[in-house]
């Protein structure tokens, strides 16, 4: 976190936040008590040193908009995947094969959930905040289509809460490029490319492709934007958690149409201004017409520029194609799709980016 000496000089001055911190454990049955790190503490310089710098940005933002007493559990084990975070019903539901719990792999199907999270069950809690997905990326990255939300529905349930709100952070950039990144961060939308939708109801998002931080001593999988990432979960949790109407979604597609040599993106929750990375931002799927039904179908991906935009839609020279037809156009679908907030398409009064999309082209079918 690049301003955490400012952060931890300030916690002592915020006298209505409590937290507490879970012990990293695993369990091969559900446990009823959790094995403490951190008891429940005021924050002051030296309680917050070790805590969730995204869990205590989010938290003071509440507090300081609210003016509400707030409580954070911190319950985390990095570089683990969702399998080991939901219940053996959940890996069951999504034809997962149950893999033998294994003492001190912090991998185990259900394992953290049977140490971390179960023995939280009594608890009232207001909503939740999810920052994970890395290790799937580079695993069953497939997988998290069926098991992000059905994991999300089994902690609603077993919290009696069927309507809690949970947020989470879209996975941000790392070291080189893989496959398995760009997929979650779809698949963490159901495949949708905004929450909340039809399948991920009252749920809120922090976009962080954008925050790139190669130079992170932590690796780029760590980058030290804390703050940023915080401020867009808090704008989600204001209105999907409290009620209170705030802008908090980038652009979004809505319509895509094919014309001759373009392509017109049509988008929400703008109007839309373009910044840097327009070579190589958008990539189109060429080929036969109904030659794909899906966008995994697609072989070849050609990178084309942005012809133009106005306030609400951006055309595309889809000029490479050459004969072919338009299938499909995907956006910012690179692990590192740009550098520090230089993605292509932000809102312009809000700032948000547009996350990551891939959707099939009107007229092409």
């Amino acid at each position: 976190m690049f301003n955490a000496s400012q952060e931890l000089e300030a916690a002592s001055t915020y006298r209505m936040i409590r937290f507490t911190e879970i012990l990293q454990s695993e369990s091969p049955q559900p446990v009823l008590e959790p094995l403490i790190r951190q008891v429940w503490s005021s924050p002051d310089a030296v309680t917050l040193k070790e805590f969730s710098a995204v869990c205590w940005a989010f938290g003071r933002r509440l507090q300081e908009k609210l003016h509400i007493p707030i409580g954070l559990i911190g319950s985390y084990y990095g570089g683990t995947p969702i399998r080991a975070w939901s219940d053996s019903g959940v890996i069951s539901h999504c034809n997962k094969s149950t893999k033998p719990f294994k003492s001190r792999s912090n991998t185990a199907d259900s394992g953290l959930w049977n140490a971390m999270i179960a023995p939280l069950l009594l608890l009232e809690i207001n909503g939740a905040i999810w920052y994970q997905g890395e290790a799937d990326a580079s695993g069953d990255y497939n997988g998290y289509l069926c098991m992000f939300p059905t994991m999300i529905e089994s902690w609603r349930r077993q919290f009696r809460r069927p309507t809690m709100p949970f947020g989470f952070v879209q996975l941000a950039d790392k070291d080189g490029e893989d496959v398995g990144t760009p997929v979650v961060r779809w698949h963490q939308t159901a495949d949708v490319g905004v929450v909340p939708n039809v399948v991920l109801q009252n749920v809120f998002m922090a976009v962080a492709m954008d925050l790139s931080d190669p130079e992170s001593p932590y690796n780029a999988i760590h980058p030290r934007y804390k703050e940023e990432v915080a401020e867009r979960l808090f704008l989600g949790a204001l209105t999907v958690a409290y009620n209170l109407s705030t802008p908090f979604q980038g652009p979004s597609p809505v319509a895509l149409s094919y014309s001759k040599s373009s392509v017109l993106i049509t988008f929400k929750d703008g109007p839309i201004s373009l910044r840097t990375n327009l070579s190589s931002a958008f990539e189109v799927c060429c080929g036969d017409s109904d030659e794909m039904s899906n966008w995994t179908d697609c072989k070849a991906w050609e990178a084309v520029r942005v012809l133009g935009n106005t306030e609400t839609s951006l055309t595309l020279d889809v000029a490479p194609c050459g004969q072919k037809v338009v299938q499909f156009v995907r956006h910012a679908w690179k692990t590192t799709p740009c550098a520090y907030l230089q993605c292509a398409v932000y809102g312009a009064d809000t700032a948000l980016p547009a996350g990551p999309f891939v959707l099939p082209v009107q007229g092409a079918h």
